[in-house]
């Protein structure tokens, strides 16, 4: 009996000590894995969660919450072009060329101040989020369109944005196929807004992809296709009228 009771206690007292290396061994590893970036590190993340990825935002690690529960699989990491904090997954992160914390930048200002003579009135701001509505130059009735100009103004048309510090829900509007149509006569019955008889409308095909980006998920709306009817208005812009579906996009929500 004496043999069994001591059998038995030996099994325990084994099984004890390899639960206790077990925790220890884990507990090694939450902390190599929660030492693999650190606040202030410059990184990439890909904000939608698809690898191996379209979306590779460069950001800055930030610290840890009060309330998260940081294990290693996940960091805080606020990306440079829309100003937006993202939960990204350890295996949707990656090292940027320069690596290590941000360095500040004592000459920005004047450094933007030049970039912003030099941007032409249709550019886009830092980050590649438009700014609507996109300035124009005067244009006449008949004159051939310009297609990075109505890229422009298809992105403008179908929303994006960028967005404040702190906010979410910023819109990129992705375009992959645009072409323009022969150009045809304004007509009441198949036409919308301010043009007349002697307008001139130009078909413009566009292929594009909405993006938005919140917090908790990235919402995706790929593979649109529509024939946007291109004119110039009464103010010598160029203005979109009516629209013809062609095909609906393939939509899906990643979750963070």
């Amino acid at each position: 009996m004496k043999y069994f009771y001591s059998n038995r206690q030996d099994q325990l007292l084994l099984a004890v000590a390899v639960l206790v290396l077990v925790f220890v061994f884990l507990g090694q590893q939450t902390v190599l894995a929660q030492d693999k970036y650190k606040t202030g590190d410059r990184v990439e993340c890909e904000v939608t969660g698809n690898l191996p990825g379209r979306w590779w935002e460069k950001g800055t690690v930030l610290d840890f919450r009060p309330n998260d529960q940081p294990d290693g699989s996940w960091y805080r990491v606020k990306v440079d072009s829309n100003k937006v904090e993202y939960y990204c997954k350890v295996e949707h992160i990656r090292q940027t060329a320069a690596g290590g914390p941000a360095k500040a930048n004592t000459n920005a200002k004047s450094q933007t101040a030049t970039q912003n003579t030099d941007q032409d009135t249709d550019a886009p701001p830092a980050g590649d989020f438009l700014e609507c509505p996109i300035k124009q130059k005067q244009a006449r009735n008949g004159s051939r369109p310009d297609a990075e100009l109505l890229k422009k103004l298809i992105r403008c048309a179908k929303g994006e944005k960028g967005v404040e510090e702190g906010d979410e829900g910023a819109v990129k509007v992705d375009i992959s196929g645009l072409s323009i149509g022969a150009a045809r006569p304004w007509t009441y019955r198949q036409d919308q807004g301010n043009g007349k008889l002697g307008t001139l409308v130009y078909p413009v095909k566009a292929t594009y992809t909405v993006t938005t980006f919140y917090r908790t998920a990235t919402e995706v709306g790929e593979g649109w296709i529509r024939i946007l009817n291109f004119y110039v208005n009464a103010f010598g812009e160029w203005a979109i009228g009516s629209e013809e579906h062609v095909k609906s996009p393939k939509s899906q929500r990643i979750q963070k």
